[in-house]
């Protein structure tokens, strides 16, 4: 059979392409031994599942992919359309459908019950035995990246070394699979069916507090409290979500790590296939604007 091959991104961790035969579509992809050997875990750890993610098709995380350091993995593609792209034209009733929906696939991952905290291993356990919290670096980095002046970057420290973030962190026992990136774009959706049908992209496969998974979603729904409730709701069916002030702890560790980043993505190019620079912008804005709410609600 002839199949042909379609480049559809390009990484520093790993290229995807499609291979297309027809309609038949499938994904190959070449990448860091780590992040294909995290997709293999994730696919045969949710192989029983209710969760609708591609399925391995046939891969080899340590063999030779023409890449020093990389291997390669084939998976089906997923079905339905890409949320980020159609999420501006679904109906409010939709989109609380779809927010519910990913709410449960969520507790039904985090079912899955971890050993050890943090990125994954070959072994499958996390690369730390105790829950690491922030490490100094990224506070070392956040402050070179001058994303704060240095007085909100003060009320930052202020926060993490509170009384109440360290109990947060000395009372973490649990370690459960996290997806760690749960973006509309690794998100396929059934608008018919209000549903998700795809979550893609298992490659940052963690384990930690169910919390952490929980806080990249704050920072998208914090404005939209009906749509948050519906990713609440649809949660509580099967499980208990975490409470808001460990939530909150954890978004404000993601955006240490994640305002630099939105900061560079924004000045860059005016259109990088996700938004406008303006959208970019305004996105920096918000999360920014989280970030200071949560630690210091004067500093808003």
């Amino acid at each position: 059979e002839l199949w042909s091959l379609k480049a559809c991104a390009r990484g520093c961790d790993q290229d995807v392409n499609l291979i297309v035969n027809g309609d038949k579509v499938m994904v190959l992809k070449r990448g860091s031994r780590r992040h294909l050997a995290h997709s293999i875990l994730a696919a045969k750890l949710l192989e029983s599942s209710s969760v609708p993610m591609p399925r391995v098709v046939c891969g080899d995380a340590k063999g030779n992919s023409g890449i020093p350091g990389w291997g390669y993995l084939v998976e089906t593609a997923a079905c339905g359309e890409e949320m980020w792209l159609v999420y501006g034209d679904l109906s409010d009733e939709t989109r609380e459908g779809i927010w519910t929906h990913l709410g449960e696939l969520m507790a039904t991952f985090h079912n899955v019950k971890m050993i050890g905290y943090g990125d994954v291993g070959f072994d499958g356990k996390g690369e730390h035995a105790r829950y690491p919290g922030v490490p100094s670096e990224d506070l070392d980095g956040f402050l070179k990246a001058e994303v704060v002046t240095l007085a909100e970057m003060k009320t930052i420290k202020v926060y993490l070394q509170s009384e109440k973030v360290v109990r947060i962190n000395r009372t973490v026992s649990e370690s459960v699979m996290l997806h760690a990136d749960l973006e509309m774009d690794n998100l396929f959706v059934d608008r018919k069916a209000a549903k998700i049908s795809a979550i893609i992209d298992w490659a940052d496969l963690q384990c930690g507090p169910r919390s952490e998974d929980f806080a990249r979603l704050y920072c998208r729904l914090y404005q939209d409290p009906k749509y948050w409730k519906a990713l609440l709701e649809g949660y509580s069916k099967l499980a208990t979500p975490p409470p808001i002030e460990e939530i909150e702890l954890r978004s404000v560790e993601l955006l240490l790590w994640l305002l630099p980043c939105k900061r560079d993505a924004a000045s860059k190019k005016e259109n990088d296939g996700v938004g406008t620079k303006k959208q970019l912008l305004e996105d920096f804005r918000r999360c920014k604007e989280l970030l200071l709410s949560i630690v210091a609600p004067k500093l808003k």
